[in-house]
């Protein structure tokens, strides 16, 4: 009995591993990258045996990097929000990190390995006054109270216990500006002095007289045993060390841009380290100091670079003197862009991390230009004012490339040649699977990524922008006015971004494929931009144009090129705008526009006194390819296809009930409200996908502690209301409304639903999970109409029985093994094959795959055998025509006797 069992047992394993990922097919249609978020905190280790950099972050990571290749040799993510953050990092024989506002938790890792060796909890009330310090393994809070002096509390890391407690003799309420440099404190006084002290104890108050008023004051990347500081004085930095038992200015007259960092060299002088970023390159200067006084230039240096940089802080650095007198340094820089870039002095870039791609905001998938041959066939094609001697000498030339393209291809040279835009490999291939990927960043960076190699192609850093806040989340509003298909003319794409110092609008024009602007620089639009939308219609440049509105409801038009476009259709334009605050949302309409100007006139209002946390379209380029649902009886049941409705979600406190959630299906033309449904202890997360006539919403129940997931499908009957266009202003009929509820045993922390370019394929919904993993779930089991009871019915449909729990089987976890951890966002593109869905998951990581929820119908197989077949058709055609010689000789005998 076991035997067999055992052998049941394996047979279905078998059957398991066929439905699986083989190991040879990882990175081949996929690829993941793993980042760390902005810098914090940052140490060069110089006593391991293996040269790290130990890295903490602002997205509560601690990790170490390799130090020749910037890879990452180990990497922790903390927890979220505030009992992550990291305030302390320290390196010695171990990592020791300091995380919380209180409670802390203190923890100690391997610094080879990253294996945690110890974590221990300090119980302390939560603030944001307290600061950490390490020294002989020894813990240093240092508490600044409104009471008349600092209190510091040191705890033993061999013990995980508080050693002693005593408090530094300064008034806190003199101090107006605190900062913390090594084992000493630096502060302004209430008189404008600058004034340190020791927080080990046992030392005097040293102050010293400043030039004039501090506008900021930070602290400076400093070896172990020197404490420095940096001020900003009349828009200029002065360098300050503590040098024995006083006060000293190491630098006047630096500017503020500069970063800085002061070392101790092996003959106790000082190093005073600069960087500085002009464009192109990055200058470096060292100065030696004797004594406290500068002796000379002991480096000077300047390294070029060929990517996007901002102004950029010496996070970490390693000095050494050398025999001529010269000092070299190995340097860790952090940009205001987020880029992590390691230096070796006194002109070598060693690698460049760019960390702004942990903080994508909104992307885009577009496709590739075509190749050289293929534009120069629809140049051909497209120039009908030739002569045709003229057009003959262009078949000509297109033949003699196609023929040169040939002979490149047989000698497997293929990327030699170039494409219309320039670079070979960027080329649109057969089946539309080769696109662009444009990820924009909160940092106002931009970057072109290949979606074959997760290569970046280009990159864009944008000054003095910050993105908009929509529903107390951040949005760039991203818009194709004109895709690769318009040859000659470029792609162009626009995106929308907020002053940050005036508030206005700023548009940045850009070719997706290059990322060069089209415009110029960025087009400061001189007003402030409440609502934006993108046309349907092309102009006579082939190009859409960006409808803005002001914050005094007026309307402007970019480029005014498309102005004629717009008045078009201003008759059957409509918009909406939201308070999220109040739940206030106003419709407008431009059917009162005149020749000369365009009017916006509200028309409708809905007041849901409720906050509003979400609002969700449908995706602009979603095409619904089945009209209607065919039934077990052989009727159909229409869908209701609206594509002005759009899905709020709003969330009120209640006595009773805690939390309420209600969602509402308003159409955003006439302003009905189609349907709503109310969840009660219902809490975020809360995602939403809204797709063809169905609704599917995600959120954490607090009555059962549990995430669910509830569908709703809209279904206008068994008769269609008007089978050519769908119009929000003669549709009176309510649709019927069909929706379930499900479990899901994991939480969410995204989803979207997969989209083709016909809309033939059968949809599925993508899951990020918050144990790291991306859920592919078909629509079948999210089908609202499944029920505990099934009829004939539908059995014949192919609903399956209604079951509470959603299943998660490993094989429907699209990334496999990769895990993906505090996901942002998913974005989903359609191909050139039907069948093809491409998925690009962003947030900490990125991961790029694509999927195929009604399987490759539409391609043959790895596997096909080509030789096979050919060898077949070939016999069969031979055989032919043998099998006709053979017959027509045999008619002809049998017609002479």
């Amino acid at each position: 009995m076991n035997k067999k069992f055992a052998f049941t047992l394996l047979v279905f394993s078998i059957f398991q591993l066929g439905r699986c990922l083989y190991e040879d097919q990882i990175g081949k249609f996929d690829w993941k990258q793993n980042y760390l978020g902005k810098l914090k905190f940052s140490r060069i280790d110089s006593k391991s045996a293996i040269k790290r950099i130990v890295v903490a972050t602002e997205e509560n990571i601690v990790a170490s990097l390799a130090l020749r290749t910037g890879d990452i040799a180990w990497r922790h993510i903390l927890e979220r929000g505030d009992q992550g953050i990291i305030q302390l990092l320290h390196t010695d024989s171990e990592v020791v990190t300091v995380a919380g506002t209180g409670p802390f938790i203190v923890r100690e890792w391997s610094i080879n390995s990253g294996f945690l060796i110890n974590e221990w909890t300090i119980q302390s009330e939560k603030s944001d006054k307290i600061k950490w310090a390490a020294y002989q393994r020894k813990l240093y809070q240092i508490n600044i109270k409104t009471t008349k002096s600092i209190d510091i509390i040191v705890y033993s890391i061999n013990s995980n216990a508080q050693v002693t407690s005593y408090s530094l003799p300064v008034d806190a309420a003199d101090i107006s500006g605190f900062v913390l440099s090594g084992l000493n404190i630096f502060y302004i006084t209430s008189s404008g002095k600058l004034a340190s002290l020791s927080i080990l104890g046992g030392s005097e108050v040293l102050q010293m007289e400043l030039p004039g008023p501090v506008t900021n004051i930070d602290s400076v990347d400093s070896s172990n045993d020197i404490s420095s500081i940096s001020l900003t004085i009349n828009n200029k930095k002065i360098v300050v060390a503590k040098v024995g038992n006083s006060l000293k200015v190491l630098q006047y007259d630096i500017n503020v841009k500069t970063g800085l960092s002061v070392q101790t060299l092996p003959n106790d002088d000082y190093f005073l380290l600069e960087s500085q970023q002009t464009k192109g390159s990055l200058d470096i200067t060292g100065t030696l100091f004797e004594g406290g006084t500068p002796n000379y230039q002991a480096l000077s240096g300047r390294a070029s670079h060929n990517f996007s940089l901002a102004d950029a802080d010496i996070s970490s650095a390693l000095c050494v003197s050398r025999k001529d007198k010269t000092v070299a340094c190995q340097m860790l820089l952090s940009a205001e862009d987020s880029a992590i870039v390691f230096v070796h002095t006194p002109d070598k870039v060693i690698w460049v991390r760019e960390e702004a791609l942990a903080s994508i905001i909104t992307t885009d998938t577009l496709d590739l230009p075509v190749s050289d041959i293929e534009a120069a066939i629809e140049k051909e094609f497209d120039n009908k004012e030739n002569s045709c001697f003229g057009m003959f000498i262009r078949r000509v030339a297109s033949q003699l490339m196609q023929l040169q393209s040939f002979i490149l291809s047989l000698v497997n040279l293929r990327g030699l040649a170039n494409n219309a835009e320039g670079r070979a490999d960027l080329v649109r291939d057969q089946f539309g699977l080769h696109k662009m990927i444009v990820a924009v960043t909160s940092v106002g960076k931009i970057f072109g990524i290949d979606n074959f190699s997760g290569e970046t192609v280009w990159q864009v850093l944008l000054k003095d922008v910050v993105p908009y806040i929509t529903v107390d989340k951040p949005h760039i509003p991203f818009y194709v006015q004109r895709t690769t298909r318009f040859f000659p003319l470029p792609a162009q794409c626009s995106l929308l971004f907020k002053h940050k110092v005036t508030g206005e609008g700023v548009l940045y024009v850009f070719d997706p494929i290059t990322g060069l602007s089209l415009d110029g620089d960025m087009v400061r639009l001189g007003y402030h931009v409440k609502q934006t939308l993108l046309l349907h219609i092309l102009s006579e440049d082939s190009l859409k144009g960006i409808v803005l509105i002001d914050d005094k409801n007026q309307v402007h038009i970019y480029p005014e090129s498309t102005k004629s476009a717009v008045l078009e259709v201003a008759k059957s334009t409509y918009f909406f705008l939201a308070d999220p605050s109040v739940g206030d949302l106003t419709g407008y309409t431009l059917s009162y526009s005149t020749n000369e100007k365009l009017i916006s006139t509200p028309i409708w209002e809905v007041k849901l006194n409720q906050k509003i946390t979400h609002v969700v379209g449908k995706n602009s380029i979603e095409k619904v390819h089945s009209q209607g649902r065919v039934l077990g009886d052989r009727s159909v049941l229409y869908k209701y296809i609206n594509p002005n409705l759009i899905a709020v979600a709003t969330q009120i406190e209640d006595p009773i009930h805690k939390n309420v959630l209600s969602v509402y299906l308003i159409d955003a033309v006439s302003g009905s409200i189609i349907f709503s449904t109310v969840q009660k202890r219902a809490t975020e997360p809360i995602h939403i996908v809204h797709s063809e006539n169905w609704l599917v919403y995600s959120y954490f129940s607090d009555k059962t502690r549990r995430t669910e997931v509830a569908t709703f499908e809209l279904y206008e009957g068994k008769v269609q209301s008007n089978t050519t266009a769908f119009s929000s202003m003669s549709s009176l009929m309510l649709p019927m409304v069909e929706r379930q509820a499900y479990i899901l045993p994991a939480g969410v922390e995204a989803m979207k639903e997969t989209i083709t370019e016909k809309g033939i394929t059968s949809k599925h919904v993508l899951v990020a999970l918050n144990n790291g993993g991306v859920l592919e779930v078909p629509w079948m089991f999210l089908d609202p109409r499944r029920s505990v009871t099934i009829t004939p019915e539908l059995r014949e449909e192919g609903v399956i029985p209604y079951i509470p729990e959603l299943p998660v089987p490993a094989e429907a976890i699209i990334n496999y093994n990769q895990t993906m951890l505090r996901v942002r966002g998913i974005h989903t593109a359609p191909s050139g094959l039907e069948s093809t869905c491409l998925v690009f998951v962003y947030g900490l990581d990125l991961f790029y795959t694509r999927v195929a929820p009604s399987k490759t119908f539409d391609m043959l197989k790895e596997d096909f055998d080509f030789a096979l077949i050919t060898v077949v058709l070939l016999a069969l055609s031979i055989s032919a025509y043998v099998t006709k010689k053979l017959s027509s000789r045999k008619a002809l005998n049998q017609a002479w006797k």
